[in-house]
This record gives structure tokens, sequence and C-alpha cells, in this order.
């Protein structure tokens, strides 16, 4: 009987607990949540949040849903003096500047809110929240919360829609709300616990092998392939004096550019926000089939007027701003992929060794095109036997694209 007694007991004892809570030691902040049958449709959702302030400041940010896209967020920051707490409520459509919530405002109340220099305090109720919120919140069961904060940033006043620098820390939980219903309307709004964790769990991390080849880790790892290896490499291989070097610029500069074209266009069809790296990448990788274009343009227009015009210009140009850009925003992705600073410090020795070794194989081009002007012997590269040359210089008009100077008559006048 005391068996019987003891299991209905463990059954009952998350409608017992009737809160929700979580804790966090490193910044220390809690909040906590209550739940309670609205009496028209829905539930109402109440919740207290308290937080350490830092020496400036900071803001922390408590939210439904499982990211920042379609989040309702419940932000708090105090102004520099920290007497009046802020309580701005926001929503995001993807890992972008939340801005201030424009929807059902008015189901939503700030019910108290108060700013010391040791503690932030706030309580909110949003009325029917289960309904038209746009994260998902289930009144029965496990449902998805989000935080985020910094402790490094100073607020120069109360405004509700203050730029918020980037979260120093963040996280997912998930809460059970069928533990946090409360029967009396006197005791519904939840008061903390410190340092007690009541009701949520730390959501399932994927396993090594998921996270090692997730497709935000292979576009990246492509990209890096594409932009800081063959992209350079293709570079190199048209100004060094090799039998084939323009086969090898085209082969290497062409394969660079299906891997690129390919990774971006699945991110992008996937994506559902775009920042900044994403912007700089579709502008390069468009950049890219123009690129391309220009390329075979100025093929077929040397071939026939044996000089180089406008499209060789645009050709070399854009094909020197793309490398530049490409390799910039891998390092842009790094950085939002959260690398160290050391894996941060390897990415930047790196591209400044290949801007360097590009920077010296272009010089010694220039040098032996000065020899070849001078009708000094230089050795044999790609474009005393192959059709084509990016060239060098609109005005080296004397460097022939590949084509032997004795079989001018078959295109033109000698």
């Amino acid at each position: 009987m005391s068996a019987l007694f003891c299991l209905v007991l463990y059954w009952l004892s998350p409608a017992l607990a009737e809160i929700i809570q979580y804790c966090h030691d490193d910044p220390v902040f809690c909040f906590s949540v209550t739940l309670q049958q609205n009496e028209t449709s829905g539930h109402d959702v109440y919740l207290t949040i308290t937080a350490t302030p830092s020496d400036l400041g900071g803001w922390t940010s408590i939210g439904f849903g499982t990211g920042m896209k379609d989040a309702l967020m419940f932000i708090i920051y105090a102004d520099q003096d920290q007497e009046s707490l802020v309580t701005s409520i926001r929503t995001a459509d993807g890992h972008v500047m939340p801005t201030l919530f424009q929807g059902h405002t008015h189901d939503i109340e700030v019910l108290h809110a108060d700013a010391s220099e040791s503690k932030y305090y706030a309580q909110f109720v949003c009325h029917s929240c289960d309904v038209w919120s746009p994260a998902k919140i289930d009144a029965n069961g496990n449902t998805s919360f989000i935080y985020a904060g910094t402790s490094k940033q100073a607020f120069h006043g109360a405004d509700l829609n203050s730029k918020l620098t980037v979260h120093e820390y963040s996280g997912v939980v998930i809460g059970d709300l069928s533990s946090a219903w409360k029967l009396h309307k006197d005791d519904r709004i939840p008061e903390i616990k410190p340092n007690e964790i009541i009701g949520f769990n730390e959501p399932s991390k994927p396993s090594q092998d998921e996270s090692v080849f997730s497709r935000v880790r292979v576009h990246g790892f492509i990209m890096t392939v594409a932009f800081m290896g063959l992209f350079f490499a293709g570079s190199l291989a048209i100004r060094l004096p090799l039998l084939r070097a323009f086969k090898y610029h085209w082969v290497i500069q062409l394969s660079a550019s299906f891997l690129a074209l390919g990774s971006a266009a699945y991110m992008i069809l996937r994506s559902t926000h775009f920042g900044t790296h994403k912007i700089i990448g579709i502008i390069v990788v468009s950049s890219l089939v123009v690129q391309a274009a220009a390329g075979y343009k100025h093929h077929i227009d040397f071939v026939k007027i044996r000089r180089r015009g406008l499209f060789s210009l645009v050709h070399r140009w854009l094909g020197r701003s793309i490398f530049v850009l490409g390799t910039l925003n891998v390092g842009l992705g790094m950085y939002y992929r959260g690398w160290s600073t050391m894996g941060m410090l390897g990415w930047f020795v790196i591209w400044s060794a290949e801007l360097v070794s590009y920077a010296y194989v272009q010089l010694q081009h220039r040098r032996r095109t000065m020899k070849e002007q001078r009708g000094q012997p230089v050795a044999l590269r790609d474009s005393d036997s192959e059709v084509f040359d990016i060239g060098d210089d609109l005005e080296d008009e004397d460097d022939i694209e590949g084509i032997p100077l004795m079989e001018t008559d078959k295109h033109g006048a000698k």
C-alpha cells in the first residue's frame, strides 16, 4: 500500500510543483513560469525574470521558441543610472537584431519592473499566449525557451527599442508547462527560488558525427577549399612559367566556381534570413558568373584583334576582387560560427600569406614580361603554346595570347 502511495505521489509531483524554473550560474539569472486557464480561450502564461547586472548593466532576454526566428522575447535592461528597468518585448525573423513586437501587444502586461545595482526584477503576463504566440507553446507538454544576454553593454537611456550588442552567452532549455499550472488566481505570479532548476531540462545534443558533418560545417569546408585553396591556386597558375599554365588555370577556376555556386545555392535555398555574411556571399558567387563570361569574351576578342580590351580588364580586376572578398567572407563566417581567437588568427595568417604570395608571383610575371619585350630568353610558359593569357596590363600589346607570332597571317596581316 505504501509503495502504491509513493508511486501516485511521484506521478502527481509535477502538478504539485505548480511552477517551473531555470537558473543559470555564470552569469547569474533565473526565470520561472506558471500557467493558468484563461477565462475566454487559451492559457495565460506568467513569467518572472531576475538577473544580476554587471558594472555596465548589460541585458538579459528570455523567450519562447527554439531559436531567434519567430521567438517571443522578453528583454530587460536598465539605464546608465540603473534607476529604472526597461522591459522590451521583441521578436526576430532570423538570427538578426530583434525588433519591437507589434502584434497582440495588448495581450502582454508588465506586472512589475525594478532595477538596483545588485538585481533586475521583472514580472510579465501573456494572456492567451498559446493561441497567438509566434512561437509554439504547449500548455500540456514540453515547450522550448531561449535565453541570451551580455554583461558588456551600457545603456544611456530608457528607450524600448535600444540597439543591442551581440550576446556573449545564449542557450535553449525545455520546460514542461504541464507542471506549471496554477489553480488559484491569487497565487498565479511565480516567485524565484534561488539556484533551483524545476521542470527544465537541457535539449539533447547531436552526436559528434552529426555535428561534424552538419550542413553548416560542410558549407564552410567547401567554401574554404574553393576560395582559399582552388581560386588561389588557379590565380597563381596563369602567372607561373608552366607549360600548361592556361589549362591548369581554367580547369581549377571552373572547378572552384562549381563548388562555390553549388554550396551557396544549397544554403540560400534553406535560409530563413539574410545577414552580412550571406549578402556578401550572394554578391561573390553572382560575380563568378560575370567573371567567367568576361574571361570567355576576352579570349574570343583576343584571338580576333590580338590585343586586350575592356573585357580583359573586367576579367582581371573582377577576379582579384572576388578572391579578396571571398576569402574575407570565409573569415567572417568563421567569426559568426564562434571560432576561437587562435582559429581566427590562423585564418588571418594564411590569408595574409596568400596575398603576399600572389603579389610576389605577379611581380615575377612582370619581370618575365619585361625580359620578353627586350628580347631576352625566358622559360617557356603556356601562353607561348596555347590560346589564352589573362595578361598583366592593357598596355602590353606585344604579349600575344599564345598564338605564335609567325602564324599571324592566319588571323590578320603580319
